[in-house]
């Protein structure tokens, strides 16, 4: 399914830095082998393949995106509305292709997911930051049964029932999810209603794979750019000052935070539970959380401060000359909202 495996809140609350790279680590929420840019923040890097034409159904012809002004971003429809709108055709997709095959599967509701985890719809990013930081100690134990409605269907199955259930919807593979094909940037492996649905939506998995490779290839110039490195070397000095200590990128940051969280707290954890009582220290977890939120805003403000006016000149230079050499794919991209 397109949204965030909703069983294990470590991962990706959708409200993460969308940073430059991509490509290269255990979740989602941070892909810089650099520095993470000021791309927008609610634009998961996860949802790259939100934007493909669809293979079939019958959606209006888009408009090509050459027609569009603005980034390439803003071309593809990295928008809180453009994802939440795809992730909706996506889970119906998956439910039609699920009830064909006589299971019920209950469409995610991204508005309610993010509401069951945050305490709040439409929250903005500015304020998710500020509240949750990184989203990785700070939304443990949150959400509710609505963060993954299917999970009543699950447990209401017998032992064979429920082996059926996840052959129909992933062909038996469960760990095999969109979110983490594209975290893993092979699509091969998708089986079952999901990769119907993928294939449905997007066009096939070819040229999604094509999009994120050629993404990632952006990317990785706009960071090699001399400009962004001394930018980079601005912004870790920032963070010295304002934090005490020296981080590389931000990705040091979260997996800093990320490795203290894991001693803390046993394994991941079902939506609205926490691990055993006596079984972690609350005063390390909410310690924890602080520091998060802290580091994360810390982190925000030496962005804009030292990254985004710096990259911002760089990207449109970037952008200008990706235009030109991948026209033909750029306008086979179904924009999404």
């Amino acid at each position: 399914m397109l949204s965030v495996p909703a069983h294990d809140l470590r991962v990706n609350s959708g409200f993460e830095k969308s940073p430059t790279t991509r490509k290269g680590t255990t979740d989602m929420k941070s892909h810089n082998r650099g520095r993470s840019t000021s791309r927008s923040r609610w634009a998961a890097t996860a949802l790259i393949g939100v934007v493909l034409v669809a293979g079939c159904g019958s959606d209006p012809p888009p408009k090509k995106t050459s027609d569009v002004g603005g980034s390439i971003e803003d071309q593809l429809g990295f928008t809180r509305k453009g994802i939440t709108a795809a992730q909706a055709k996506v889970e119906n997709r998956i439910a039609a292709c699920m009830k064909q095959q006589g299971f019920e599967y209950i469409p995610a509701d991204p508005v309610a997911q993010q509401a069951a985890l945050t305490g709040k719809p439409n929250m903005s990013d500015l304020e998710y930051e500020q509240q949750f930081g990184y989203g990785i100690s700070t939304l443990y134990g949150r959400g509710d049964p609505q963060s993954d409605p299917n999970e009543r269907v699950r447990a209401s199955l017998s032992g064979p029932d429920k082996t059926a259930y996840e052959q129909a919807l992933t062909g038996g593979k469960p760990d095999q999810t969109f979110f983490n094909a594209v975290d893993a940037g092979d699509f091969s492996q998708l089986g079952g209603c999901t990769k119907t649905a993928t294939d449905a939506a997007f066009g096939g998995t070819e040229l999604l794979g094509t999009l994120q490779r050629k993404l990632d290839e952006l990317d990785d110039s706009i960071l090699a750019d001399q400009r962004m490195v001394k930018a980079n070397e601005a912004w870790t000095a920032c963070m010295r000052n304002a934090s005490g200590s020296s981080y590389e990128d931000s990705e040091a940051i979260e997996s800093e935070i990320r490795a203290a969280f894991e001693k803390i707290v046993p394994g991941p954890v079902t939506p609205g539970q926490v691990a055993a009582e006596g079984s972690y220290d609350k005063t390390a977890l909410a310690a924890l959380q602080r520091k998060e939120v802290e580091l994360a805003n810390n982190d925000l403000a030496c962005e804009k401060k030292n990254i985004t006016p710096v990259e911002d000149v760089v990207r449109k230079e970037k952008e200008t000359a990706f235009r030109d050499q991948n026209a033909t794919l750029l306008n086979s991209v179904k924009p999404l909202g």
